[in-house]
């Protein structure tokens, strides 16, 4: 446990980073002030070349070809490039999509963008584009692709993602040339930046690559990416092949198949057996025959900074459309128990995903004490309820049987009927966002800020479909002080406004957060060569560089 509290000291440090990184957003320079990579700014670096330049012919050709098998606990929910870009999903599109720039070790990093730069009230964000970027369609990326794909993400027919984090702070874009945009925000936002770091917020495709409302789709759009989209499966595989124009240098392994194996124990046999090259959530179990010597030949790392969990209520349901029911609930779930019986006692009990010991974590013992269980609670207020028996429906992933099983037990202890229904992970996925459940669990991670990372969750959402507002949860208040959050510099104040923001999300009861568990782990055959991860569970960026790009297998 020892080297886990370590990881948790790491987290606070990224967020210490981010403060610094913020601070440094109050110069608001009119024109980007060439700084080096490392150091956090608002104007960012200068124009660089790629972190990752290409390998000399030499060494390209030592570690070209072959196909990488990689075994994944889901599926790609749908390839569809703004809808579903949570967990694995994300991170196997990470293959083919790039943001413009990426958060990584609490500094922004250039990726589509070289440079970007605020006015003095941060009322205007203007990004320079990286030129000669190719899609893989062919056609150079520029400025009239980031426009479209912005307006795009804005129009909430269209249920992307992103729609949470650019609806309500940007007012327009704006082409300056062809490699500049113009980003006009509502009010002073300056940690915008931050909010567009990752593809799950804002991947850049091509213009026109989707109808207006196009929400089912089969194949993947083109990216930028040093992989491309090939096929998909659903509930089965996800295969991407090398681009060999990629703007940071063409990868090593021809194709990568990213199979669904939704058993861990599936997982780390297939690992053995040489179906796979690598995978990603392995158990402690099987990791520690790994690091003990009992299995030879496989490498195993944990990244430490996934594995948060919370269960979500459908706040909309019949049955938890009631607080007092959600509140029954919450005090009838020991995570403590759930932690023992599901991840063998791994874990560290959380309130949100924030790091012990954090600021954060300050704030929320201030506001927001973490409801313990008490099942005799727990019954008082199920008897004062709406609650009439009806069968609650609880989602659970395949794989993930043994945390529906814990929940699922201590819930019929205080009173509740559950239904647990398994199902593997694309109709899981689905039955999320179309709000097709009473209760879930969901993962997550930590990126640095609470509000950077949670707001599109806690956000009202318009549509049938809510990709980030599973829970349905609606408080025009609580996405007032959202919008003014981002408006602010000072660490304190940020801090301060948190707690507000958060007991109001907290007075919703709309989520029991289950805690941070440690029983993900990498694992990966000796053939494979060059893997690297982040940490917090992806495995194809570093912010450019490393993952599977440079992954090689040797014969």
């Amino acid at each position: 446990m020892k080297r886990h509290a370590i990881r948790f000291r790491v987290l606070t440090v990224i967020t210490a980073g981010l403060a610094l990184l913020l601070a440094a957003t109050a110069c608001g320079a009119d024109e980007p002030t060439p700084t080096p990579l490392a150091t956090p700014t608002s104007a960012g670096p200068a124009p660089t070349s790629a972190p990752g330049a290409p390998q000399p012919p030499e060494l390209w050709d030592e570690r070209k070809g072959g196909t990488l098998m990689f075994g994944t606990s889901k599926a790609v929910d749908s390839p569809h490039p703004f809808t579903t870009t949570v967990s694995v999903d994300n991170y196997i599109k990470q293959a083919w999509l790039e943001p413009l720039l990426q958060l990584d070790g609490g500094e922004l990093h250039p990726v589509l963008a070289t440079s970007w730069v605020a006015n003095d009230d941060f009322t205007t964000w203007t990004f320079h584009l990286r030129q000669g970027v190719k899609f893989h369609n062919g056609q150079e990326m520029t400025s009239a692709d980031v426009v479209w794909t912005v307006n795009y993400i804005k129009e909430p027919e269209n249920a992307a993602r992103g729609h949470g984090a650019l609806g309500p702070t940007v007012v327009s874009i704006e082409a300056v040339d062809r490699y500049t945009v113009r980003f006009n925000m509502a009010g002073s936002q300056p940690a915008f930046p931050l909010t567009i770091s990752e593809i799950n917020q804002l991947p850049i495709v091509p213009a026109d690559s989707l109808e207006p409302g196009e929400i089912l789709v089969s194949t993947g759009t083109p990216g930028t990416g040093p992989f491309m989209f090939e096929e998909w499966v659903p509930s089965s595989k996800t295969v991407v092949t090398r681009f060999d124009d990629y703007w940071g240098g063409k990868p090593y392994v021809d194709k990568i198949v990213f199979l669904l194996i939704s058993s861990a124990t599936g997982r780390g046999n297939a690992l053995r057996t040489g179906e796979l090259d690598i995978t990603e959530r392995l158990g402690p179990t099987f990791a520690n025959r790994v690091l003990s010597g009992e299995i030879r030949g496989l490498t195993v790392d944990a990244p430490a900074l996934s594995g948060y969990r919370r269960i979500l209520f459908n706040t909309t349901s019949p049955i938890f459309s009631d607080r007092n029911v959600r509140l029954a609930a919450v005090y009838g779930m020991d995570m403590q128990k759930l932690l023992d019986e599901a991840f063998f006692g791994l874990g560290a009990l959380v309130n949100l995903s924030v790091p012990p010991g954090s600021v954060w974590d300050e704030a929320l013992k201030e506001c927001c004490p973490r409801r313990v269980a008490d099942p005799d609670r727990a019954r008082e207020l199920l008897a004062a309820s709406s609650y009439g028996g009806e069968p609650i429906r609880l989602i659970i992933q395949r794989g993930r049987e043994g945390v529906g099983e814990s929940i699922s037990r201590q819930l019929r202890e205080v009173g509740f009927t559950i239904d647990m229904q398994v199902m593997e992970s694309a109709i899981y996925g689905e039955r999320q966002i179309s709000g097709d459940f009473d209760l879930t669990p969901e993962g997550g991670s930590f990126d640095g800020d609470p509000v950077l990372d949670g707001h599109s969750r806690w956000r009202c959402e318009e549509g049938d479909r809510r990709i980030s507002n599973k829970s349905g949860i609606c408080n025009p208040e609580l996405d007032a002080l959202i919008d003014s959050y981002f408006g602010l510099v000072d660490l304190d104040e940020r801090v301060e406004q948190f707690k507000k923001i958060y007991k109001l999300f907290d007075d919703e009861v709309s989520v029991k957060h289950m805690g941070w568990n440690f029983n993900r782990f990498f694992g990966w055959n000796a053939n494979v060569k060059g893997f690297e991860h982040r940490g917090e569970g992806s495995y194809t960026t570093k912010p450019v560089g490393g993952g599977l790009w440079r992954v090689w297998l040797e014969e």
